[in-house]
């Protein structure tokens, strides 16, 4: 058996030493040749601004892309370690099982419950709620990727956090999103255009850039949806739907949470049915002051009215629900399930829409942010109809309906509620009386 002298052992440390050079100076070559990317992917790869957003059409390859680009910044870092934010849903089912199948077999859980992900080799990966900013405050980092930062899930504050837990080791951010909201994603797009953010780059790309991408799903996409939602989800350019209903909810018209004295005041409810199309239930509880704070959904198809009464949320301070009236036969099952539910007034949806519109415009409107998904995917997408300007466009209009039902009755019963309690109680007309007893 050969002895391992000294001179044999500094040769060997050294052998491995410029075998780990090689393979640093090589890997990103041999991540090339295993891994090609597309055209799209490429630009964003390139780009050496602090900031870089890849804005690309759905199935553009994005999200499958990041990943590479956290490995490459993680080993260029001062630190290793880095962030991965993304609006809860999104970050569940999507984001972090593609960052974890990049990285498998590298790394393991510190904490799952806390989101804290170590590699074997050294560095740790934090991984945070968009809906959630707060939850991003703690740990620098060299490295940020923020997955679908277009969303109304992605508030300004998260971005605001993301900023600063980089700053500390000169760190750069990754945004990968498909166009949505008019927001502060696209406030900062358009400083970019005008020249007044060098550190900030976007780089656009279709869903076609992918080669994956079937050509005739494009092309039947483009001839089917609104012009307006081709562009914005298959060729990633910002756009606004003609005729938005909705168009004045803001970024101000969310809330991080309920108010304090939330606790004390009575949930309503206003619910759509369906069975291939989604049961929506929208929650809200109710002000002194006449707000309505939107702060709960339950949208699922697929499932019979017993079982959407069963599983829906039924809140323990719940005072009313108010369901379509056209369903009768849904209405009476939720009852049998000890909802305290009605059908809510017969009323021209256009009325419906004006009383919903007034709360938005009034501040009497409120949403909570972390807690909708498809009532926000759905408001932006409700529109007047073009040929018909007063009707409203019937398409993936579930929970907006629920909204109308339940604006519709709060409201009805404050009107009522207001008036004087004395002959003018006695003198109400019969029908006026009637409409009372539906709303109480």
């Amino acid at each position: 058996m050969t002895a391992v002298t000294p001179d044999r052992a500094r040769l060997a440390v050294a052998a491995v030493a410029v075998a780990a050079e090689w393979h640093a100076a090589h890997a990103e070559e041999q991540r090339r040749e295993l891994w090609p990317l597309h055209e799209g992917q490429q630009r964003v790869h390139d780009a050496d601004t602090k900031v870089v957003v890849a804005l690309a059409g759905t199935g553009g390859g994005k999200t499958s892309y990041a990943p590479r680009w956290c490995e490459r910044e993680r080993d260029a870092g001062t630190n290793r370690d880095g962030l991965v934010i993304a609006p809860y849903k999104i970050l569940k089912r999507v984001t972090m099982p593609s960052f974890l199948t990049h990285f498998a077999g590298q790394g393991a859980w510190e904490s799952k419950v806390d989101g804290i992900w170590r590699f074997h080799d050294g560095g740790y990966v934090y991984f945070a709620s968009a809906d959630t900013p707060e939850s991003i405050e703690g740990a620098h980092v060299s490295w940020a990727w923020l997955d679908e930062c277009g969303q109304r899930q992605f508030p300004v504050e998260a971005w605001e956090a993301v900023q600063r837990r980089v700053r500390y080791h000169a760190g750069r951010i990754l945004g990968t999103t498909t166009p949505y909201v008019i927001g502060w994603l696209k406030a900062l797009h358009d400083d970019w255009r005008g020249g007044y953010r060098d550190d900030v780059g976007f780089v656009t790309f279709p869903s076609t850039a992918n080669p994956g991408f079937p050509e005739d799903e494009f092309e039947r996409a483009r001839r089917t949806l609104p012009a307006w939602q081709f562009r914005m989800f298959y060729l990633a350019e910002w756009d606004r739907p003609a005729g938005l209903v909705y168009a004045d909810v803001s970024d101000e018209s969310w809330l991080p949470e309920l108010p304090t004295d939330a606790s004390h005041w009575d949930w309503y409810a206003g619910l759509d049915f369906g069975y291939n199309n989604p049961t929506a239930v929208v929650y809200a509880v109710l002000s002194p002051d006449d707000v309505l704070y939107v702060a709960d959904e339950y949208y699922e198809s697929g499932r019979t009215d017993a079982e959407n009464a069963r599983l829906a949320t039924r809140p323990a301070k719940l005072a009313r629900a108010w369901g379509d009236p056209s369903a009768p036969e849904a209405i009476e099952e939720f009852k049998q399930h000890h909802w305290p539910i009605m059908s809510c007034a017969r009323h021209d949806p256009k009325a419906g829409i004006v009383e919903v519109l007034e709360r938005i415009k009034t501040g009497r409107l409120r949403f909570v942010r972390g807690r909708l998904s498809e009532l926000p995917r759905e408001m932006d997408s409700y529109v007047w109809d073009d040929k018909r300007p007063d009707v409203v466009v019937k398409a993936n209009d579930h929970a907006c309906d629920a909204l109308r039902y339940l604006c519709w009755m709060v409201q009805g019963a404050h009107r009522l509620s207001a008036q004087p309690a004395t002959n003018g109680a006695r003198e109400r007309k019969p029908e006026m009386a009637g409409v009372r007893s539906r709303v109480f």
